[in-house]
């Protein structure tokens, strides 16, 4: 079958007695339990209560350190003319012509028929096809005007900053669940904070610290504007209210993690929200905010939001929903690191913490070669680095994997795109060559990833990565047990990852689109059975080696299926033989009953042809690439062809994809199958 898609406010003065009141109940550290075990917090259930910004820097600390926003200039403005006619030609003539493409640029009507296609069909992306074509027009017209400054661009981006704040919402459709009336339009009176609220807030906050006075000869009242309307939509709603995804008490109950049932106004689970909202929430207060009081009350709460997301990481830096996420996950935390240490001359500064570097080096870790990365859950294979934050994020730790990492994989018509690397750009023009570490073995204890390769540095021969988690993860698939292989750098078996976002995709109906499912990764179907969804279907008892000449990794997956499934013991066992570039893959099972319904998925984009024993796997342009062999005695082999239309899948995977179905050709209640799989 086709994967498809599926288609009252308060015043001032009591508004900061109420908040302060508010923060000072926020601002708690580590508590333990009678038996002095750290208590698990209920917003970062797997990792730990470290609180490493709240700890760093007292409040006391912070008022002593936070510079003024009179005097706050992280990066040059407008009128610093002597920085940014600094920026190297190619760049300077590519920011003025991205401007010139939107001068009397007609900003595109955003309709309450299209925001609501979201409520009634399940459309997010016209919506936001249209709010992505204003943001994308405001910072060219922004970057060219300080490029060029000679007030060509100033009308335009007046325009488009008067049509921002004129707009409704700062969010998209699809996240108006947080607010009191729920899913259709944007109430008004309620203003909530998204993803997309607190980064058009910085934004604006951007333009208007770069253009500054230049800004005034238009209409004094424009720069007015920007901070009245973050005022109500940011400033105010953010110190007032305890948001879902800021880890803390008050929040509606998540509606994109539907197996969680945290009732409204307990804590729920962080994702990589948390962060994203906190370094643009952060970009906003700093850049723009005059009242110095609530300034400072602002970032200290920011330092009690961005310690849940850091304490939902586990020890090996693990980033739980991908490296599709880590750039708007970990990378969004750096950059909030960066504003914070910049905003207080160093004074806030975490980075000697050894989870920060973990954090950072996760890609690293993932990595199988040019820009294919491992893709669980809501990930791309595919993936083109944010290079100037893996190279800033590199600098600042002094770390020579991720800035090779980050010089490698810079394209050949690399431009800067955002303020920080405009400025970074000539520091990562002027590095020396460098190629990728490509590590050998991977093993993250915690976060439970292996991955190994036959020799390092090199994608030579086969590559073997497997996840042994559980199904609760944020943006989780039902993947625990899952494997990937690549031959030659070129994916082998693979995992679809992420299809193009619908309604279903966060929500009660999330495990009715199939590349979510079990049966569409490298798993085994089990007495019909496929695998639940949540953190208690988990992989257990694992155990991990790795030496010269193999890796492997051993687990149990019988709680990854719930109990109809008729599992007694399912161990699964992955293993890489380096000198015979082969990998083995072997499930020995033992069931409470017989079942003649046992079968082996496997998930490639390679075509397959048949033969005694042996499907032999070819890459697109004709060239061998694997060779799978089983005993045709134990199972029997046949192929489907899975139809895609999802824009994501298309754009990673083509037109169609094929799942191989070993069949268990035995109805016994245990047996042993094993698959091998060689290079060529």
């Amino acid at each position: 079958m086709p994967v498809a898609a599926q288609q009252t406010d308060l015043s001032r003065r009591n508004f900061l007695i109420t908040s302060a009141a508010a923060f000072t109940s926020l601002h708690t550290l580590v508590s333990f339990g009678q038996n002095g075990k750290e208590k698990v917090d209920p917003a970062a259930p797997r990792g730990r209560q470290r609180n490493l910004l709240v700890r760093s820097c007292t409040a006391e600390k912070l008022a002593k350190s936070l510079i003024p926003s009179t005097s706050y200039r992280p990066f040059p403005t407008v009128t610093d003319r002597k920085s940014w006619e600094s920026i190297s030609p190619a760049t300077r003539v590519s920011l003025v012509t991205a401007g010139e493409k939107y001068l009397g640029f007609k900003w595109p009507e955003m309709p309450a028929a299209v925001f609501l296609e979201y409520a009634r069909n399940g459309n997010r992306t016209d919506y936001e096809r249209l709010r992505g074509a204003r943001m994308a027009a405001l910072q060219a017209l922004a970057f060219a005007e300080c490029i060029e400054a000679k007030g060509r661009f100033v009308d335009d981006v007046v325009n488009g900053i008067w049509a921002t704040c004129e707009e409704s919402f700062w969010g998209v459709p699809a996240h108006l669940y947080i607010q009191k009336a729920d899913l259709g339009l944007p109430d008004p009176r309620d203003p909530i904070v998204d993803l997309f609220a607190a980064q058009t807030s910085a934004l604006l906050a951007t333009v208007v610290y770069l253009l500054g006075t230049s800004l005034d000869e238009v209409s004094p009242l424009i720069r007015d504007r920007v901070y009245i309307e973050c005022e109500r939509r940011i400033f105010d709603p953010l110190l007032k209210q305890n948001f879902m995804w800021m880890g803390l008490p008050g929040g509606k109950a998540r509606h994109d993690l539907p197996w969680i049932e945290v009732p409204e106004g307990e804590v729920q689970p962080v994702n990589n929200w948390d962060a994203w909202i906190c370094w643009n929430w952060l970009t906003t207060v700093l850049f723009v905010d005059q009242d110095e009081d609530r300034r400072g009350k602002s970032v200290q709460k920011i330092f009690v939001c961005l310690d849940k997301f850091i304490n939902s990481y586990p020890d090996d830096g693990g980033c739980e929903e991908g490296p599709g996420y880590w750039n708007v996950a970990a990378g969004a935390m750096f950059d909030a690191l960066e504003l914070l240490h910049s905003a207080t001359n160093g004074a806030v500064d975490i980075y000697g913490e050894p989870l920060i570097t973990e954090m950072a080096l996760y890609m690293n870790r993932v990595h199988v070669g040019g820009n294919y990365y491992l893709n669980p859950g809501d990930a791309s294979p595919i993936i083109h680095l944010d290079v100037d934050k893996i190279f800033r994020f590199g600098t600042r730790l002094k770390n020579p994997d991720l800035l090779s990492l980050a010089i490698s994989s810079m394209p050949a018509d690399y431009l800067p795109s955002a303020l920080p690397a405009i400025f970074a750009e000539a520091n990562l023009r002027r590095q020396p060559h460098a190629k990728p570490r490509l590590l050998r073995d991977t093993w993250l204890p915690d976060s439970h990833v292996m991955a190994a390769r036959c020799k390092a540095e090199s994608t030579d021969g086969l590559y073997l990565a497997c996840i042994a988690a559980d199904n609760g993860k944020s943006h989780s698939h039902n993947d625990t047990g899952n494997f990937w292989v690549y031959s030659n750098g070129r994916p082998v078996l693979i995992d679809l990852g992420q299809e193009t976002y619908q309604k279903k995709s966060f929500g009660a109906h999330r495990y009715e689109i199939p590349s979510t499912q079990s049966p569409f990764h490298n798993l085994p179907t089990i007495a019909g059975v496929d695998q639940g969804v949540g953190p208690q279907f988990r992989a257990t008892d694992l155990a991990y080696s790795a030496d010269d000449r193999h890796a492997e990794l051993r687990m149990e997956l019988r709680n990854s299926y719930p109990n109809s499934a008729k599992i007694k013991t399912w161990t699964r066992t992955v293993g890489l033989e380096r000198a015979r570039n082969a990998i083995t893959i072997e499930d020995v099972y033992i069931l409470t009953g017989a079942t003649n319904d046992v079968t082996l998925n496997l998930m490639t984009a390679c075509t397959i042809t048949k033969g005694a024993g042996q499907l032999r796997l070819a890459n697109s342009d004709g060239s061998s690439c694997a060779v799978i062999t089983f005993d045709p005695a134990v199972l029997s082999a046949n192929m489907e062809t899975i139809y895609l239309d999802n824009e994501e899948l298309v754009q990673n995977w083509g037109s169609a994809v094929y799942r191989i179905r070993f069949k268990s050709l035995r109805s016994e209640t245990s047996g042993s199958l094993k698959l091998l799989i060689t290079g060529t």
